[in-house]
């Protein structure tokens, strides 16, 4: 009975099963993208919530829908178009109602809500914490979308980052006031911190080696707990970080087993937290080498990883005696060992594991002779050049490692491969050795037979549905054309060569699949392309959102495709990276819709952040160039919205002062190239010297930057000038016309080289700079002349702590006429903080009367070492030495001048503020020993 239940149960199930598949089958039928299904007859896009003209947002929308007007229905195109809708981020709601499926010609409505777009973010409360780092963490920005609805979770966000700094219970509250001209927000985030707790101690226990005082200033947790106010904030990464510093520390002090604990105990009445950091410092390790002969230990210890990542369970040793072996057996010597002896003994109460490592190095084993068999393609010669494996000579040692030769014998199958050897086979029939009595040494015979096989070459070359391409551009693109040696592994290059050059023809979906007949003796190969070109693709339009204040013209001048434009990856991407170059962006994202889809048309959607366009920088310090200083700058990140960087600035010195107005321009004409129009007034009186200048200038100069570390320029410059006596002294009789207001025009070009690691504080790398000015007197030929300036500057780093810095600086004067006479204004002064440290400013040479004497010429040179002495500060060594020579008038010395001295800086994040000595090492009588010079960066 219950048999025949379940199987009447089982045929109304079935029954109805059928009944499903022929009602969805019937159903299915009129339904899009089904034979008979109805047609589009209307697309009607309905954006809601937008104040003022919807235009624009239905123009967006519609370039994200697939469907088109007068087509049938498909539901996978109905289904991108959603998805597309969703991707772009820009709608808050997006409805598709159901049309009237049973009619032949529906009527689609997409009602969309976009999101209110951010058009400012106004943060209160986040010191000290930067606004960047809040923005980052709650995923907001200036010109994206608002949603109501992830409020709680940015605020959320916001708490969280704070907690991380320390913070008990922060809140956060984010408003949004909408701008009732354009329907944007700006979001105001509020953030009372609240209270933290206060470090109110950092205790250290365990340690034995090394004293509490020289641990703790090592630590950040305990630096802070000397300060005051929120600066004694107690943070758990902090103390992270110093833990893994204090195991770094002993761990290079020879303590590799050391653990370290922390315990904070927390008061929530007075909110302190005392910290307890425990120290298990383990025994001191003393690693002695035996046997070593051919490395010295200081080599060796290169390899003692232990002292970096520790030895738990003796595993660093291990480590560290692996690559000893391997360091040994890649000099050759095969057969060395390494075997250890170990045994913890006292050390003034302490634990001592004295280690020996005895190395037996064994015989190394040189290469004797190398012989090959076999090949007739190429000479042995030829075959050894692809080799690493060779006899003792100039550029080798001759050593024998069997890694090697294995990548020997691949290189040389490689270079078979690449003249049409496909059936290459390399083997080392034999490698014998035998003993060198006399040196020690195992000589090594290495024999090496080739088996070529036949050349194959391509006999026919077959291009099946390609039209996007003419037969010359495809002989020129690709490499296996008819006649040429034939290379599997060029198949693959080829079909990507192909898949690019028609893509860029606008078939962006084109598929090519490349294969080869090879004929029975192997000695020809019929090479054929199969080629999907797929659909035509034409670019469609750029929307851009987010630019409330750059010019929507900006952005189009970026792109590099035109409406209806065959479609070109390549100028997709370039148009991506130049629209990522504008300066008034700090980020850009891109979409584009249709791509994917296959669409007749790709649009550029990009999305911006601006970058806030206004600024205000005040300064004010103290350095021997020029004593006090202040300066002030204003300025416009995106002028008129146009992408323009203008600013105005004052500077008042000890020395003088000077204004100046700038508008830079990143891409003149829509090239590579910056302009920069810049007007200056200026009035300087350097000291020592018994002149002073007055300046109006005005120039304009270009920049282009190429390749990786050049930098070219082109500078033309209108300069009014006017020298005169300083203190009211009486102009030196004979000089008149160089106390004149002069006009000048000069033409500079000038190329620079960096490639440092850092502008602040540079490490390795080279800095280098050529320039020439043509400058040319307007109504006097004073300053009629050439000036040459070449500076070179090469910073290395061969230990961790110890940075090298080395200069040298040449400049030269060249008049038209070499009876000219180069006003004092023009020539080249040395000594001071810049360039010959220990001297006064300008005083290298200088007159029996003690005034400065300037040249022609300027010779310099310099070397410095900075020694890191931990702390963030830096102690400087230093040499320096110049000449300032061919001067007007036949006053002071030719000779080289010179000094050393030490200097002590601190690193601070925005560079170096340094004390430096200088002492004179060819003092004159009536000259001080030296000098005292104080710097805000470094002199070079």
């Amino acid at each position: 009975m219950k048999r025949k239940k379940i199987w009447q149960a089982s045929a109304v199930l079935c029954f109805w099963m059928v009944v499903g598949c022929l009602s969805s089958g019937q159903a299915y039928a009129q339904i899009p993208g089904h034979d008979g299904g109805p047609v589009v007859s209307r697309i009607v896009i309905d954006v809601q919530g937008v104040p003022g003209d919807p235009r624009p947002w239905v123009d967006l929308t519609q370039s994200l829908i697939f469907l088109q007007e007068g087509e049938p229905f498909s539901d996978k195109r109905l289904q991108d178009s959603v998805n597309a809708l969703k991707a772009s981020n820009l709608f808050k709601e997006i409805k598709v109602p159901d049309p009237e499926w049973a009619q032949q010609e529906i009527t689609l409505r997409f009602q969309v809500t976009p999101f209110r777009r951010i058009k400012d973010i106004a943060i209160q409360g986040a010191f000290p914490i930067l606004e960047r780092e809040i923005l980052n963490a709650m995923k907001l920005y200036t010109g994206g979308g608002f949603d109501e609805k992830q409020v709680p979770e940015k605020e959320n966000a916001i708490a969280g980052l704070f907690r991380n700094e320390g913070y008990i219970a922060p809140e956060v509250n984010i408003v949004a006031e909408e701008d009732p001209e354009d329907g944007s927000v700006i979001v105001y985030v509020n953030i009372d911190k609240g209270g933290f707790y206060h470090i109110k101690g950092v205790e250290i226990s365990g340690n034995q080696a090394f004293s509490d005082k020289r641990l703790k200033l090592s630590i950040s947790t305990w630096k802070s707990s000397l300060l005051f106010g929120e600066m004694k904030r107690f943070r758990q990464k902090e103390l992270d970080k110093d833990i893994k510093k204090l195991i770094n520390f002993y761990r290079g002090q020879r303590y590799p087993e050391v653990k370290v604990d922390s315990k904070i105990e927390k008061d929530p009445e007075t909110k302190n937290a005392s910290i307890f950091i425990i120290i298990h410092e383990g025994p001191r390790y003393d690693i002695e080498f035996k046997g070593n002969k051919e490395f010295w230990d200081f080599t060796l210890r290169k390899d003692l990883i232990l002292f970096k990542e520790g030895n738990k369970g003796d595993f660093g040793l291990r480590k560290s005696i692996r690559r000893i072996r391997d360091r040994y057996r890649k000099a050759g010597f095969l057969d060395a060992r390494v075997k250890t002896e170990s045994a913890i003994v006292d050390d003034d109460g302490r634990a001592l594991r004295k280690i020996r490592l005895l190395i037996e190095e064994g015989a190394q084993y040189i290469v004797n002779t190398i012989t090959i068999t076999g090949n007739h393609a190429f000479d042995d010669e030829e075959i050894k050049k692809q080799m690493l494996t060779r006899r003792p000579g100039v550029l080798a040692k001759g050593k024998f490692v069997a890694g090697i030769l294995e990548e020997d014998i691949r290189a040389i199958t490689s270079l078979y491969l690449k003249e049409g050897y496909m059936n290459i086979r390399v083997t080392c029939d034999d490698v014998t050795w035998r003993e060198d009595q006399k040196e020690g040494k195992k000589l090594v015979d290495v024999a090496l037979n080739i088996e070529e096989g036949v050349q194959t070459r391509v006999v026919s070359l077959t291009l099946n549905g390609l039209t996007a391409l003419r037969e010359s551009e495809v002989m020129e693109a690709i490499a296996l054309r008819k006649g040429e040696v034939f290379r599997s592994y060029m198949i693959l290059s080829d079909e990507n060569t192909l898949s690019s050059s028609i893509s860029e023809k606008g078939y962006p979906h084109v598929k090519v699949k490349g294969r080869a007949a090879m004929s029975e003796d192997g000695a020809e190969a019929a090479v054929s392309y199969d080629i999907d070109e797929g659909p035509f693709v034409k670019m469609g339009q750029v929307y851009y959102t987010g630019n409330f204040r750059t010019k929507g013209r900006v952005i189009k001048r970026a792109v590099e495709l035109e409406p209806g434009e065959a479609f070109s990856l390549s100028k997709m991407l370039a148009s991506q990276r130049n629209v990522r170059d504008i300066e008034a962006f700090d980020s850009v994202h891109f979409k584009t819709p249709g791509l994917k889809e296959g669409a007749e048309k790709v649009n550029l959607l990009v999305e911006v952040e601006e970058k806030k366009p206004y600024y205000i920088q005040i300064g004010a310090g103290y350095d021997t160039e020029r004593r006090l200083y202040g300066h002030a700058r204003v300025g416009d990140q995106n002028l008129f919205g146009l992408n323009k960087d203008g600013w105005t600035g004052l500077e008042v010195s000890e020395i003088g002062y000077r204004g100046e107005v700038e508008i830079t321009e990143p891409r003149f004409l829509g090239f590579p190239v910056s302009s920069t129009l810049n007007v200056s007034g200026e009035k300087r009186e350097e000291f020592n010297q018994s002149f002073g200048t007055r300046t109006f200038a005005g120039s304009l100069s270009f920049n282009h930057r190429f390749l990786e570390n050049y930098r070219a320029n082109l500078a033309f410059t209108y300069e009014r000038r006017e020298q005169f006596q300083r203190n009211g002294d009486p102009i030196p009789p004979g000089e008149e016309d160089d106390y004149q207001p002069r006009s000048i025009l000069v033409t500079r070009p000038s190329l620079i080289y960096n490639s440092t690691d850092s502008f602040l504080r540079p490490t390795k790398g080279i800095l280098s700079f050529l320039s020439v000015d043509i400058s040319k007197g307007i109504k006097n030929s004073l300053d009629d002349f050439f000036k040459y300036r070449f500076e070179v500057r090469d910073f290395f780093t061969p230990l961790e702590r110890l940075t090298f810095g080395l200069r040298g600086r040449v400049g030269y004067i060249d008049p038209f006429d070499t009876t000219s006479s180069i006003p004092e204004d023009q020539l080249f002064f040395l000594g001071g903080i810049s360039d010959v440290r220990g001297f006064k400013e300008n005083m290298l040479r200088f007159d029996s009367a003690g005034n400065a004497v300037g040249g022609r010429t300027e010779i310099l040179g310099s070397i410095e070492a900075r020694i890191y002495l931990g702390l963030n500060f830096e102690l400087t060594t230093f040499y320096d030495t110049g000449s300032v020579r061919n001067p007007v008038e036949d006053r002071g010395s030719d000779d080289f001048r010179s000094s050393a001295g030490l200097g002590l800086h601190y690193i601070t994040p925005v560079g170096s503020i340094g004390i430096i000595y200088g002492h004179k090492l060819d003092r004159k009588d009536q000259e001080s020993p030296g000098r005292f010079h104080f710097s805000l960066g470094y002199t070079f």
